[in-house]
């Protein structure tokens, strides 16, 4: 499968602009006879890694919220299982491990407060459907850096636009097989570890369809990504449509959806993101931006307390100026959410070097 993988030197490269602005370290690579730095591996380690965006994740949950129990993933230990599981396929399979592991840790940095629940919330606010792909590659892009942006790759961005949504119409003739991987990493780890959550949350008991994955967590996703890896090889390209082992996995997800995602959201009082909200919307600290857009970009923990503060009717913006977000507000002067509704921009705002 390797001549099939996306090759670096292939990218498209950065937007205009951006080329060298955070990579002095380039300048070295000839004085110490390395070979030229992979820019997908510049992408995960000197830009998303460094992100504010990226550790603003540790802040917003995966699916449970729990303060007490620390072993309910949050969104940035769901990014590390995405992420070690799309190097390892992409690896295994000859494909690009750098550009998979780049797109699987930026692909949830987009991630509103309180996951889909906080998604649905936005969505009912703003004209057309609020998705958190495109948000990841706007915070990227156009957010980062005091606005500047990351810089990262087209194919990373791409990538990240393409990870959400079903497997079943990926386009693959046309697109690279390393977006499939992290696309399927991303539905393998967040399935099987939220059933794991699920368990520790009291939220729902055992499962038959998840016990013939495996007996416990770690068993579960050798075995599916045992199954995927053969399937793929199988057939030259990346593909888990046809063992058994996919359709005990599609069955699993549906009772995820069916029977825990909804539960798990009544856990959430709605009246809190109502009250976060509408904190942000009355606060004239906040005044001069687009109230979405500054939800959107909050963390959870930024979320609760505007939500005490809104019911103990505090608007002194002191309270709020050591905060994370306000460090952002300078970024967002101008943007609305309602802005964005697809990929935001053209091959041609990249140059390949």
């Amino acid at each position: 499968m390797k001549k099939f993988g996306f090759k670096s030197s292939k990218t498209k490269g950065r937007r205009r602009g951006k080329k060298d602005e955070d990579n002095p370290i380039i300048e070295l690579e000839s004085k110490v006879g390395c070979d030229k730095m992979d820019s997908f591996s510049i992408d995960k380690n000197r830009k998303i890694r460094q992100s504010k965006a990226y550790r603003r994740m540790e802040d917003k949950t995966q699916v449970f919220y729990s303060p007490r129990n620390c072993h309910a993933r949050t969104r940035m230990t769901h990014t590390a299982e995405v992420a070690s599981l799309a190097e390892e396929i992409a690896r295994i399979l000859g494909l690009n491990p750098y550009l998979s592991e780049a797109i699987a840790l930026a692909h949830d940095m987009g991630h509103v407060p309180f996951g889909h629940l906080g998604e649905r919330f936005l969505t009912n606010l703003v004209e057309g459907k609020f998705r958190h792909n495109t948000f990841t590659v706007i915070v990227s892009e156009l957010i980062e850096r005091d606005g500047r942006g990351l810089g990262l790759c087209y194919e990373t961005l791409e990538g990240v636009y393409h990870h959400s949504g079903g497997w079943e119409d990926f386009d693959i003739e046309n697109l690279p097989q390393e977006y499939l991987i992290v696309k399927l990493a991303d539905k393998i780890a967040y399935t099987l570890a939220d059933y794991n959550d699920a368990l520790r949350a009291g939220i729902t008991g055992q499962m038959k369809v998840f016990n013939r994955l495996g007996h416990n967590q770690r068993s579960r996703v050798n075995n599916v990504e045992e199954a995927l890896v053969k399937e793929s090889y199988e057939k030259g390209r990346v593909s888990f449509f046809d063992s058994e082992t996919a359709e005990i996995f599609k069955e699993a997800r549906r009772r995820m959806f069916e029977e825990v995602y909804f539960e798990a959201d009544k856990e959430v009082n709605q009246e809190l993101l109502w009250s976060g909200y509408s904190y942000i919307k009355e606060n004239e600290r906040f005044s001069e931006h687009d109230p979405n857009l500054v939800f959107a970009l909050s963390t959870e923990k930024e979320i609760r307390l505007f939500n005490q503060l809104f019911h103990s009717k505090i608007m002194d913006s002191e309270i709020i100026e050591k905060t994370g977000i306000v460090e952002v507000l300078p970024c967002v002067e101008g943007l609305k959410v309602e802005d964005f509704s697809s990929f935001p921009f053209d091959k041609e705002d990249f140059e390949g070097y």
